[in-house]
Order: structure tokens, then C-alpha cells, then sequence
């Protein structure tokens, strides 16, 4: 299975963060796993130095849809207008919630490759990885 290099955690729940890094760490999927509470830092770690000058790309953001300070749809809306240099090859939303309103949202946002249920699981994540990045 390839190793992705780098992978942005986007989620206002620390417990949450904490779970899918351990996710991700014990499927050996990504080299390096950073993490930001909500969607304003989200891009400011995408325009920001420390993501300009990382030695690994960003393959892959997984974002949840309702986070406080600027929830998941917020996000995405503003991620849609940056430089495709600013961008991770994938985004995939992570989110508790499953209306038929947020999926049928998420369409109007073309980067967003797919949705994925939380829990994040080590399945989940694998296949992800092997359907997307292989």
C-alpha cells in the first residue's frame, strides 16, 4: 500500500483529532499528520509559511462539516478560491452527520472527493488510501 505523505486533520473536537491520528498512525498510511481545531485555521495553515514551505506535499484533508468558528461548509466555500498550489490533492469530509441536506451540500463543492462517517476507522482509512492514491 502507498504511504501518503501528508494528511490535514480538521476537526474542533481534540478528542476526535486524537482518534484519527491514532487511526492513522496504526494503519502506517501517512508520514506526517497535522491538525487544526476548525476551518480559519485550516487556511491559514494552507496560506500559511509552515505549509509553503513543507518538504511533503499535502495529499489528502479530511474536514468535518460542523465545527464552531467556521464549520466545515464555511470552509470549503473559501477553500474552492485558492490556488491550486495552496490545495491537497484529496479532500474527504469526516462528519457524525449524514442528512440528506449536508450530503446533497457537499455536491456543490467539486474538490470534495468523498464523505466518510465518523468514526474514522482503520478500514476506512485503508481503503481510502488504496482507492484514491494507488
Amino acid at each position: 500500500m502507498k504511504k501518503l505523505n501528508r494528511v490535514l486533520l480538521i476537526d474542533d473536537d481534540e478528542i476526535t483529532n486524537y482518534m484519527n491520528q491514532r487511526v492513522l498512525n496504526k494503519a502506517e498510511i501517512a508520514q506526517q499528520i497535522d491538525v487544526v481545531l476548525n476551518g480559519e485555521e485550516a487556511l491559514n495553515y494552507l496560506t500559511g509559511e509552515a505549509h509553503a514551505n513543507a518538504s511533503l506535499p499535502l495529499d489528502l484533508i479530511l474536514v468535518d462539516i460542523k465545527m464552531s468558528v467556521m464549520d466545515g461548509f464555511d470552509f470549503l466555500a473559501q477553500y474552492q478560491e485558492l490556488p491550486d498550489h495552496h490545495k491537497a490533492k484529496k479532500v474527504f469530509t469526516l462528519s457524525s452527520s449524514a442528512s440528506f441536506y449536508d450530503l446533497e451540500k457537499l455536491k456543490e463543492f467539486p474538490d470534495v472527493v468523498g464523505f466518510l462517517s465518523k468514526p474514522l476507522t482503520q478500514a476506512d482509512a485503508m481503503h481510502l488510501v488504496n482507492e484514491h492514491f494507488s
